[in-house]
């Protein structure tokens, strides 16, 4: 793909993709996900992050789970951030995101093995909200107990943003305070009876939580000023999303939604910064689409070809091993993520996964029995979840998907395939991901 795109489309800043031997080629990326959500996030900035000094988490808690192939070896990230096997680089967690520091504990220790985390290469931001074993508790009674359940993962996420909202909840920087720790907790065990039930029932849960703090208390610092410090040295940074577009807090498909910003925006009001130093905004979309949870999904196929799609592609949650919905490419929702987003470039994954089907479609818009025909993406769930897809039929391709190479090595039906979305969408597809490793990807510039 030539710099202007294919179609001309391309009016705003264009850049080239940073996977050069060797220097930086801008200051500041974000990098999110443009659908529902397990996109392939953790294996993208793990490779993009090679270029860079820094990789931060902006948002999400332990409900997040970037998959990543390391030396052949299948990790899991739940928190920490995914640029962590690449030498050299400082990994930090910023405001915006929620802390299980339990769990965080474990995973620190659970990659040791492979990466020696300190204090000098993790900065976990004193300003973090953190999640209480109570705040679990609270999520797995409101999923249980509720009518129309959102389809949580049940770790305590909402309830957790809840309090932070509310002005209730503890941050890493009294949470490491013993002292402060104590007198945060004496509080609701006076003033809240159900907290205290709770407290009184589960104390070993309780017990770990305090342990955990003196584990991560040489982690905790003020991570966003550190971080504006290196950029002023011409350093470099990744800014790393979790779930997806379509979850945020704000812009997604409400209230089948996580509790945070998941867009670009949502990591420069995590971080704290000029925005104006933002220089790349990648988005990281599947070839087709899936979704973990409830709520509308108007190209779910619930036939043959969506469990094909689902068993090809290993479609399992990575922290719930939940069956992913499977379904076919949604360009109205891409071009939505685009435009909220803004995004530079898409990265299009598991291209190889449609290998052997006969047949491809891409929703160009929705048919609404009152509404007429949709080219834009409701803000209304009700109204999504009555919408059909109108679909564009495409051909598709037998041949398997090369690992590496460049676009032209890809199948003509696959070229043709990346380059209607980009048509469709107003977007550039930069790379296509060809499998789970590193180096399974085709760069289409």
């Amino acid at each position: 793909m030539d710099k202007a795109g294919r179609n001309g489309l391309y009016t705003t800043r264009q850049r080239n993709i940073d996977i050069p031997q060797g220097g930086h080629m801008s200051q500041v990326h974000i990098l999110v996900g443009a659908q529902w959500g397990d996109e392939g996030k953790g294996k993208w900035v793990d490779i993009l992050s090679a270029q860079k000094d820094i990789v931060a988490r902006f948002q999400g808690g332990n409900n997040a789970g970037h998959t990543l192939y390391v030396n052949g070896e299948k990790i899991v990230l739940n928190q920490l951030p995914s640029g962590i096997f690449q030498d050299q680089k400082v990994s930090a967690l910023l405001s915006g995101v929620v802390v299980n520091p339990v769990q965080l504990a474990l995973e620190i220790d659970s990659v040791a093995d492979k990466v020696s985390l300190d204090e000098n290469n993790l900065w976990i931001s004193e300003k973090a909200h953190v999640i209480t074993p109570y705040h679990i508790y609270l999520d797995q009674k409101n999923e249980s107990q509720s009518a129309t359940p959102i389809g949580t993962t049940k770790r305590g996420i909402g309830p957790t943003y809840s309090n932070k909202i509310d002005r209730t909840g503890i941050r890493m920087i009294s949470y490491i305070d013993d002292e402060h720790r104590r007198e945060w907790l004496a509080h609701l065990l006076e003033s809240s009876p159900e907290f205290k039930r709770s407290y009184e029932e589960n104390k070993q849960p309780w017990e770990e939580f305090d342990q955990a703090a003196k584990k991560l208390k040489p982690f905790v610092c003020a991570a966003e000023q550190r971080v504006r410090n290196e950029l002023k040295k011409d350093k470099s940074l990744m800014l790393e999303g979790a779930q997806g577009t379509l979850l945020d807090i704000s812009h997604g498909t409400y209230p089948f939604v996580t509790s945070s910003s998941t867009i670009s925006g949502g990591a420069i009001s995590s971080l704290g910064m000029d925005p104006r130093k933002i220089t790349k905004i990648y988005g990281i979309a599947k070839a087709y689409v899936t979704r973990v949870g409830e709520g509308p999904f108007p190209t779910e196929l619930k036939d043959e070809v969506g469990r094909r799609l689902g068993e090809k592609g290993h479609e399992f949650g990575a922290n719930t091993k939940r069956p992913r919905r499977c379904g076919w490419f949604d360009a109205v929702a891409m071009k939505y993520a685009a435009e909220v987003n803004g995004f530079d470039v898409v990265l299009l994954n598991k291209m190889d996964i449609l290998s052997g089907f006969e047949e491809l479609k891409i929703a160009t818009a929705y048919k609404h029995k009152k509404l007429g025909i949709l080219d834009e993406f409701p803000s209304d769930v009700r109204i999504l979840a009555e919408c059909e897809p109108i679909y564009e039929s495409l051909p598709g391709f037998m041949e398997e998907i090369p690992e590496t190479g460049t676009f032209k090595d890809l199948p003509k039906n696959a070229q043709a395939y990346c380059k209607r979305i980009e048509e469709l969408c107003g977007i550039k597809i930069g790379m296509v991901g060809t499998g789970p490793r590193r180096n399974d990807f085709i760069s289409c510039d």
